[in-house]
């Protein structure tokens, strides 16, 4: 029965007796089971042999012994109907005050202690205990765990104290509470346990209802303890009487509360069988007792220190000033600092009030660690500390000292702690496990790296620091730095990642105060680029910079070391973030890439060159001469950015999921970070006042939120104790201010100019605010369907210029005084944004297609329409503006389109200026600032920010130098390139001009354009004049002299490339540098370009199915097919032929003839009604083998395998689904053969050397759709994009010619490109995923998954194979295994693909791992059978595939015999650079910009080129070195 009902029914027992009949309620007792049939019985009984009374009171006797809940309420229930008055007393009295007064009673007698004066409840914490210690049984233990000084013991008394009922129904009333913080010896114990006798003994003698459960024998003479006996007892006999008492009705429910328990004994001396709750630093003490441990964190939440500061003030919290908030950060939410600063604010609670200078005073004493000072009674922090750091045993003690040497709040892992213990990391875990049990150590998991990580709390540190002397403490960081082999004679580039050196090695080497001659290190490690390489993969570059900073002084030794120094920051601030998140890129390389002069473009090139003798890969890059980009640094932001703007030295950024982000220009590090309402910031601005700064950010949710900062003043004079300020300097602001949406989410947010008023409105009003949050005005005097869209302070605040939309759209100046509408205009469209040009009456408009001025006037009031400033048509055809900002002069406007650039705009002649080429994504918000220059008279310069949306969640700073500016201004601006392109290598290393007889002097006319399909009818062409050909005669085709337009780089390959720009014209350029511009009909739109074979003309189609020839030399241009429909594929399949395929299944065919003429023919009408080989198809097909009977379908066992080829076979009612809509996706020429042409629904046909349709090799197939497809020695294989797919196949030549099914199989990913090795036995599927797929060909098996990449793999491509290439064979058990094979000096075979980078894989090396696989041997896989011994020799398989009409050198298409020599050599021997953790990757290539979907190469695999989607040309040659 709970207490509470008994104490009722003891408090009623009198009435209860005087009035009742007993015999009247047994029955219905009975019937429910509230009493039994003896008690029934006895009852009866006693009323008849004695009376009545007798029987009420044996009746009540057995309800208080026995009795449970449910007994009770049948007995108070039985009373309700003959004895209403009994009942009435138990219903009016169960809430009345003697239940308060007996819980109060309760703790009080069981010495409960009161919670201090000051404290704070931690809820979280709180409610978990609640609910355990509510589910806690007999003979369980609930333990509070926390270092000293975190509140567990305060957590503990507040769980009790609030909760009454559960001391009433859990514990039946009964709580005991012992102190045992200096319990240590036996004695002490014995002592203890007598308390309690006492304790339970007062509680006998005042409470009745005990005086039936507990007897007078177990009580007696035993806890008299100036008894004789007393001292010849021991505290085990002391638990055993315990045990008895705690075993009786009474106290058997009970709470026993162990605080401060520091010694097992005393767990084992009280372990009596009641319920305890015990609060300890150490889990040792309860090791044994499987206990529920709830552990107390030593932090409080900011609200918390916040709440228990203004508790300590007597304000609320909302009054505290910002500096409360520094005061909790400084002391890291320790409790016990917490509170021991609220004891000091309390009793300066009055001057706090009323001076900020106290505030300034106790932030530097908590910087400078002057807690020495704050001492209340015996409260020593460093007391409490030495009483728990003195429990270790001498060995651990020792290495715990130790960690002295570790800066403040890091976070390690097992490793750092077995580096500094010189132990085993299983050994760490079992001496970090000690520490953690008393609360010496923090353990958490982290699941980003899987591990544990282990801090140390800053108070600890102190400690640990006060206690080790400076000389002890310079060995220690000599030690450490000497257990990562950092010593003053070896200085290993290679960084431990551990998740901690890399970060703070300088932090260490300063700290060593120069011992050892460690201070040398700095130049030794900061100066090498591999090291620095090294350390910001892992840590990023705004630590690398940060580092650079703050050790300059130690690093550099003279100016040039400095000028190093400096051209390191600034290539770190732009291109760092590629080599941090990028991780198998090269710092060398990068450099190399990026860097075209200056002594850090010197230094890695002199590092290439070297580690090209040892045979790394390397690339040189062709760089545009006397071309001046603009500078920047790049943020990473990690998060979706949505907003951003500057404050002073800082950049603020918005992110998607609602935080304010700041970082330092100088270094790009984080300093700090606010947590909005949770939805995304739309919008951030900065007021800074003469008091504080205040940051407004709007999210999309329409809540507007102010924060109140002024912590970012640098902390030079952080040593310099302010003691008076002025007294109005102070001003009490508030914690961070939300305003809610009124009428609607607020849309968009402006301060005025003077910033003294924060703009807001919804669609329908809008409200002014002051800088602290009242609100100064509402304007509302709108139409009812007038909605407002956004609006913008000008001339000098006092209007407000407003965009909206009522059937139209306009804008309408509003005086803020009076409220009036000034003067309106209307506009042509939807108003995205507006801005004031400053200075002016300006009103600029954004609209998604233009970009508008206009100049106001109000005396008298007028409206200037000034026109447009910039369209999208002037930009690029279907661009978008999505943003713009101008500068602080009013002279130059930025805009941001949807196409990856910002343009710059000059106000003043509305001139476009020039382009900011952002490259990996669109710029979706902008800030302009300035910064001023030492020279007074020169100009300052702008600084723009931008923000980029997801594709690369980065915030870049661009240095628009003003000289720049105006230079600039005076020039065309660059044109813009596409990723659409193609490239000839043809002559591209040496372009001199062949000794060879001129063309006859005859000058070439243009040909005249087909009339309407003129050339496909059957009669004969009529024979012209040979004037002007494309014929490829050696004797006759001069190739063009290219010499002097190759920027003196004679030793690098000089492509020729016609790329399609932006404008849709096509510029030719030899290397970087552009020969000529192609220019076409803006509506004409380019959709095919290609370089003819001997490098004379651009072939290109257009939309309009127009594919013309433009001659290089002369240029002329010429319209050589025409058909409407858009031309889809154009390339040349050999020297001698080239197809052209339109949307609407026209395929042409332009080819040389036998009079060394190019003629075109029609080889497929498509939808057109024209003449062609159509017709002959039914005949072809009707001949055509049904291959069914012996296709070789897989044989594999897998899901993915595919059964069955039902699909691709026609009907006799099928035919005309042979000509259904499919697109050409590429063309193979086969030697002495014909062509093979693959449609997108896997439509193969074999056409003869004339191109007359042979036969089709392979019929369309439902629900497929080809994306890709490659072929090599005559095997073929097509990739299937519907069904996740690819069927390989191989031609065999017998009597007839026959597409053989090799395999057909279902991957789980999209293939989006594809290659065959040359011999046709390897093939490589990029994926949509990323990965890379190695596939056997003939082995039906995968090779290998290479994963790398984390887009989609728009390119791969194969080298040459080598001659010899390693395989394993089960069959073939004397094969020397892979670890032990040297390698040859054949060179590997390498793959190339390309999505966001540009990687080299060494396919040879993948092939070597998996075949030292050995279970692979035992289970019978050979996993790249088909490929050839090592001794095997391969020219045959090359012989197989090269036209051996083609082996003649000559100048346009060489020897390849002389190629493949050219390649060895490059090739030969190249492995991955030295210390690379992917062995298989030789090379790793971050492009500059996004999305480039083509990448080229020559013969020799040593030029590689591609066009990325901003426009940027990679032309990329193979570093040799000096003896290649």
């Amino acid at each position: 029965m709970d207490l509470k009902n008994r104490k009722l029914l003891q408090h009623n027992q009198q009435a209860i007796i005087k009035d009742l009949d007993v015999q009247y309620i047994l029955d219905e007792l009975y019937t429910k089971q509230a009493i039994s049939s003896e008690v029934y019985e006895h009852i009866a009984n006693l009323v008849i042999v004695k009376n009545r009374v007798e029987g009420v009171r044996y009746l009540i006797d057995c309800l208080l012994r026995y009795g449970t809940n449910q007994a009770y309420e049948a007995f108070v229930d039985s009373l309700a109907k003959d004895y209403n008055w009994l009942w009435e007393k138990f219903a009016t009295q169960s809430n009345g005050p003697m239940f308060n007064d007996s819980f109060e009673d309760s703790l009080s007698k069981g010495d409960v202690p009161r919670l201090p004066e000051h404290h704070v409840r931690r809820k979280a914490v709180e409610t978990e205990v609640l609910s355990k210690i509510k589910e806690l049984t007999r003979h369980k233990i609930l333990v509070l765990h926390g270092m000293l000084g975190s509140g567990k013991t305060c957590v503990a008394i507040n769980v009790l104290r609030d909760n009454p009922e559960l001391i009433t129904n859990n514990f039946n009333d009964i709580v005991f509470w012992m102190n045992f913080a200096n319990c240590k010896t036996d004695d002490d114990i014995i002592a203890q346990q007598n308390t309690l006798l006492r304790k339970i003994s007062s509680m006998y003698i005042q409470n009745s209802h005990m005086n039936s459960s507990i007897s007078m024998s177990s009580m007696g003479s035993n806890i008299d303890s100036h008894s004789l006996s007393y001292y010849d007892r021991t505290w085990n006999d002391f638990r055993d009487r315990l045990k008895n008492l705690f075993s009786e009705p009474p106290l058997k429910e009970g709470l026993l509360v162990m605080d401060e328990v520091n010694d097992r004994k005393c767990v084992e001396a009280f372990d009596i069988g009641c319920k305890i709750l015990i609060t300890t630093r150490d889990t040792d003490v309860v090791a044994n007792y499987h206990p529920q441990i709830v552990t107390v964190e030593n932090s409080f939440t900011e609200r918390e220190s916040l709440e228990l500061f203004a508790s300590c003030l007597d304000e609320p919290v909302s009054k505290l000033p910002s500096y409360a908030k520094e005061l909790n950060e400084l002391c890291k939410g320790s409790p016990f600092h917490v509170a021991l600063i609220g004891a000091q604010l309390a009793e300066d609670r009055e001057r706090l009030k009323h001076d900020r200078s106290h505030w300034k005073y106790y932030l530097k004493k908590l910087k400078k660690n002057f807690f020495s000072v704050w001492k209340t009674n015996n409260d020593n922090p460093m007391k409490t500390i030495q009483v728990c750091i003195n429990s270790l045993n001498p060995n651990t003690l020792a290495m715990f000292m130790k960690l002295a040497v570790l800066p403040d709040s890091v976070k390690v892992t097992a490793q750092v702690y077995s580096k500094l213990w010189n132990v085993d990391v299983n050994e760490v875990e079992n001496i970090t496990k000690k520490l953690k049990s008393k609360s010496l150590i923090i353990k958490n998991y982290d699941r980003d790296q899987k591990k544990y990580l282990y801090e140390v709390h800053d108070l600890i540190m102190n400690y640990l620091r006060s206690c080790t002397h400076e000389e002890e403490m310079k060995k220690l960081h000599d030690e450490l730095l000497n257990s990562y082999r950092y010593d003053s004679e070896t200085a290993p580039t290679e960084i431990v990642d551990d998740g901690y050196i890399a970060f703070y090695i300088g932090f260490h080497i300063l700290k060593t105060k120069n011992l050892h001659q460690k201070w040398s290190l700095f130049s030794k490690l900061y100066l090498d680029l591999r090291f620095l390489g090294n350390k910001v993969r892992l840590t990023g570059p705004d630590d690398v910079m940060l580092d650079l900073q703050k050790y300059e002084n130690y690093i550099v030794r003279d100016e040039i070391d400095r000028n190093l120094v400096y051209s390191i920051k600034a290539f770190l601030s732009t291109h760092g973030t590629d080599l941090h998140h990028y991780p198998c890129t090269n710092i060398v390389q990068s450099i190399i890439q990026h860097e075209t002069k200056g002594i850090l473009c010197c230094k890695a090139s002199l590092i290439a060159r070297d580690n090209c003798v040892n045979n790394e890969l390397y690339f040189e890059f062709m760089h545009e001469h006397d071309v001046e980009e603009i500078k920047h640094s790049t943020i990473d932001v990690k998060e979706v950015i949505k907003s951003v703007c500057f404050l002073r030295n800082y950049v603020i950024v918005g992110t998607s999921n609602g935080l304010i982000k700041f970082f330092n220009i100088e270094t790009n590090k984080q300093k700090k970070e606010l947590k909005g309402t949770g939805a995304a910031i739309k919008w951030i601005g900065v007021a800074c006042t003469k008091d504080t700064t205040i940051v407004a950010a709007l999210s999309t949710d329409g809540y507007l939120k102010l924060w109140f900062v002024d912590d970012f003043d640098d902390d030079d004079n952080a040593n310099n104790l302010v003691e008076e300020e002025p007294n109005d300097a102070y001003n009490n602001y508030p914690s961070p201010l939300t305003f809610e949406p009124k009428l609607g989410p607020i849309l968009n947010c402006r301060w005025t100019t003077s910033e003294d008023l924060l703009i807001t409105h919804t669609s329908q009003m809008i409200i002014l605010y002051r800088p602290k949050g009242a609100e100064y005005d509402v304007i509302s005097e709108f139409e009812r369907e007038q909605k407002l869209l956004c609006c913008v302070p000008c001339n000098n605040d006092k209007y407000i210029a407003v965009a909206s939309f009522n059937a139209v759209y306009r804008v309408d100046l509003i005086d803020i005084r009076t409220k009036q509408k000034v003067v309106y205009f209307e506009e042509t469209g939807a108003i995205l944004d507006m801005l004031v040009i400053p200075g002016t009456n300006k009103i600029i408009t954004l609209k998604q297609n233009e970009i508008m001025a206009h100049e106001f006037r109000t005396k008298p009031a007028s409206i200037n329409r000034g026109g447009t400033v910039i369209d999208s048509g002037a930009v690029k055809a279907d661009v978008r503006f999505a943003a713009m900002a101008v500068n602080n002069s009013g002279s130059l406007l930025f805009a941001a389109t949807d196409d990856s650039r910002v343009v710059c705009v000059d106000l003043k002649t509305n001139s476009r200026v020039f382009d900011i080429e952002n490259r990996r994504g669109n710029v979706v918000s902008m800030a302009v600032s300035e910064v001023l220059m030492w020279d007074e008279f020169e100009p300052s310069s702008d600084v723009l920010l931008t923000g980029t949306d997801s594709t690369e969640n980065s915030a870049k700073v661009w240095y628009l130098d003003a000289s720049y500016v105006s230079q600039t201004a005076q020039r065309k601006g660059k044109v813009r390139l596409t990723s659409k392109f193609d490239v000839s290598f043809l002559n591209a290393t040496t372009p001199t001009s062949p000794s060879a007889s001129p063309l006859n002097s005859g000058v070439e006319t243009t040909h005249n354009a087909l009339k309407s399909h003129q050339s496909f009818t059957n009669k004969d062409p009529v024979k012209k004049p040979i004037k002007t050909t494309m014929s490829l005669d050696r004797n006759t085709l001069k190739p063009l002299n290219l010499k002097g337009i190759c920027n003196n780089n004679e030793g690098l390959i000089h492509p020729l490339l016609a790329v399609v720009d932006d404008m849709n014209n096509i510029q030719v350029m030899r290397g970087k540098k552009v020969l000529t511009e192609i220019l076409e009909k803006s509506d004409e739109k380019i959709t095919a370009v290609k370089v003819s074979p001997c490098n004379h003309y651009i072939m290109y189609g257009l939309k309009s199915g127009k594919v013309k020839r433009y001659t290089l030399r002369t240029k002329e241009m010429t319209t050589i097919m025409h058909v409407n429909s858009p031309v889809q594929y154009l390339n040349y399949i050999n020297n001698k032929l080239m197809l052209v395929a339109w949307k609407n299944r026209c395929l042409m065919s332009y080819k040389l003839g036998h009079e060394e003429t190019w003629k075109t023919e029609m080889l497929q009408a498509g939808n057109t009604h024209l003449g062609s080989q159509e017709s002959q198809l039914g005949s072809d097909w009707q001949s055509m083998k049904m291959r069914n009977g012996h296709s070789d379908l897989s044989t594999s066992s897998s899901e993915a395998s595919v059964s069955s080829r039902e699909n691709r076979l026609f009907h006799g009612g099928e035919m005309k689904e042979l000509y259904k809509q499919s697109d050409l996706v590429d063309c193979f020429w086969v030697p002495d053969t014909g062509l093979i042409t693959v449609e997108s629904n896997a439509a193969i046909k074999l056409w003869n050397k004339d191109c007359k349709v042979s036969t089709i090799l392979n019929a369309r197939q439902m629900d497929t759709y080809i994306t890709c497809a490659a072929f090599q020695n005559n095997v073929l294989v097509i990739c299937d994009s519907e069904n996740k797919g690819f069927q390989s196949y191989e031609l065999k030549f017998d009597n007839t010619i026959d597409l053989c099914l090799i395999q057909e199989y279902k991957l789980n990913n999209v293939v989006t490109s594809c290659d065959i090795t040359s011999d046709g036995y390897i093939l490589a599927m990029g994926l949509d995923c990323g990965n890379v797929v190695l596939w056997n060909v003939k082995g039906k098996r995968q090779i290998s998954l290479l994963k790398h990449h984390n887009s989609r793999v728009q390119a791969c491509s194969f080298s040459p194979v080598p001659d010899r290439l390693y395989r394993s064979s089960v069959h073939s058990p004397g094969v020397t295994s892979p670890a032990d094979a040297v390698a040859d000096d054949q060179p590997p075979l390498v793959l190339v693909t390309m999505a966001s980078e540009i990687v080299w894989w060494n396919i040879t090396y993948v092939i070597r791992i998996r075949a030292s696989n050995k279970s692979l041997w035992r289970s019978g896989l050979n996993v790249i059978s088909p490929i050839g011994t090592p001794l095997e020799n391969r020219a045959e398989n090359h012989q197989t595939t090269e036209n051996s009409g083609n082996v003649n050198t000559n100048f346009f298409f060489r020897d390849m015999f002389a190629d493949r020599h050219c390649w060895k050599n490059i090739w030969k021997g190249k492995t991955c650079k030295e210390g690379s953790k992917r062995k298989e990757i030789l090379a790793c290539i971050k492009l500059s910009g996004i999305n480039a979907t083509r990448l080229c190469h020559d013969e020799n695999f040593s030029c590689f080129v591609t066009v990325d989607n901003p426009g940027h040309v990679h032309i990329m040659n193979v570093m040799r070195d000096l003896c290649t």
